[in-house]
């Protein structure tokens, strides 16, 4: 795989907070969750919650998704370049 840089401030991505007031107990829940496969002891499947995704649209519209795992936090732009 090939690795290129690609320079997000000239396309204009800038992180915003969205206006929508997160519902349920005041918590910011993710759109998605991101957990971890373990197992117990019985064999048994155990997933632990690592972080989560949260959709966010820029000031020129575009969307894209942080993503955090503990304190990393990521940025995930769709792959839509040719």
């Amino acid at each position: 795989m090939k690795e290129t840089e690609v320079k997000l401030d000239d396309e204009g991505f800038e992180e915003v907070e969205s206006s929508e007031k997160p519902q349920g107990s005041g918590s910011n829940r993710p759109d998605m969750r991101v957990v971890q496969a373990d197992r117990d002891r019985d064999g048994n499947v155990i997933y632990s919650n690592v972080g989560g995704m949260w959709k966010n649209i820029s000031k020129n519209g575009n969307e894209f998704y942080t993503l955090r795992i503990g304190q990393l936090k990521l940025l995930v732009f769709p792959n839509d370049r040719k």
